[in-house]
């Protein structure tokens, strides 16, 4: 099985989470008109939005699932207003499952 298809069967199976923190930052992250000013790893400027920073970690772990569900957090936290959420209640695995798209891996295998 590809990461891809390991990801759509992981995303298609977890349960959609109800809890307000994690929704919070869903909603935060979500918005498509949300965009940061940021210094990318070649240190060029850019807008980008959230699934620009999983893309960034996708190449970063080498399209590693795994490595990249456990470093969503500390690449999204950074990003959010403190009091949207509390962090440690997030589903950190759902957010970064949320914000990957299968595409994604496209890239990695192209390499």
């Amino acid at each position: 099985m590809t990461t891809k298809q390991e990801y759509y069967q992981i995303f298609r199976s977890a349960k959609k989470p109800t809890d307000p923190d994690t929704l919070a930052v869903l909603t935060y992250f979500g918005d498509d008109n949300r965009y940061w000013y940021i210094n990318s790893l070649d240190c060029r400027s850019f807008l980008g939005q959230s699934g620009h920073f999983m893309r960034e970690l996708v190449l970063e772990t080498g399209g590693n699932l795994e490595t990249i569900l456990a470093k969503t957090r500390e690449t999204l936290e950074p990003l959010m207003p403190s009091n949207i959420a509390d962090c440690d209640e997030v589903d950190w695995h759902w957010i970064g499952l949320n914000f990957l798209w299968g595409e994604l891996f496209d890239e990695i295998e192209d390499l």
